[in-house]
């Protein structure tokens, strides 16, 4: 994969990483911060582009971004979150409300995008899927779809299926955990080709998470969380 946005959580940057041989070039956007004291952190690449770091006030390391200027694959500058959701004092569902109490501020700057592991799920569950949801989760979704007009690319590359499963939770690695996604304006929705979970061996050794990867029709754009 040759990725034109990747926004990765839970890592080292690759110079720190054993055996990693990527490295970003001049002409990329990199951002990279770790998550309090730990060794990982959250970061994001842009392929091509320029970066314009925006701090996220009490998250550093977990939510990591800022605008991406002068792509040779979109045509607009956009604002793009790496966001890792941390359970905080208040858990889960509070604590990301509360980041996006924070990214609220920017709407209207530029387009937004979000993507990487929400800790929650980032997608409408069915009525016959295996795991209930929390209202607090819906209401999470319904904030980004009406306030922010965010919308979910797996979701909208495959209406009315169940949510793939992106976490292999040591606990009960069987149960389809839908708490990675990647949430574009709904004004891209026509430039959406495909948005699918990536599966496969090589993946289990690295984590217990899953790639999300969206393709967009603008110069065959891709991003992947």
């Amino acid at each position: 994969m040759k990725p034109d946005l990747l926004l990765a959580q839970e890592c080292r940057p690759p110079e720190t990483s054993p055996g990693e041989r990527f490295r970003h070039g001049q002409r990329d956007g990199f951002a990279w911060q770790s998550a309090g004291t730990r060794d990982w952190g959250s970061g994001l690449f842009a392929r091509s582009a320029s970066l314009v770091p925006i701090a996220i006030p009490d998250y550093d390391g977990w939510v990591v971004g800022g605008q991406i200027r002068n792509t040779s694959w979109l045509e607009r500058p956009f604002i793009v979150f790496s966001v890792h959701g941390p359970a905080g004092e208040r858990g889960y569902i509070r604590t990301m409300q509360h980041i996006l109490d924070r990214i609220a501020a920017l709407r209207g700057r530029a387009d937004l995008v979000l993507g990487g592991d929400f800790n929650i799920a980032v997608g409408y569950r069915q009525p016959r899927d295996r795991i209930r949801m929390l209202r607090g989760e819906r209401d999470i979704l319904d904030r980004l779809t009406n306030e922010f007009e965010l919308v979910s690319c797996w979701q909208a590359a495959n209406p009315d299926r169940p949510l793939a499963q992106t976490l292999r939770w040591t606990g009960n690695p069987s149960a389809p955990y839908h708490c990675d996604g990647i949430f574009v304006p709904r004004s891209w929705l026509p430039l959406l080709i495909s948005c699918r979970v990536v599966r496969g061996s090589r993946w289990k050794q690295l984590s217990d998470h899953n790639p999300v990867v969206a393709e967009f029709r603008e110069k065959a754009t891709n991003f992947i969380a």
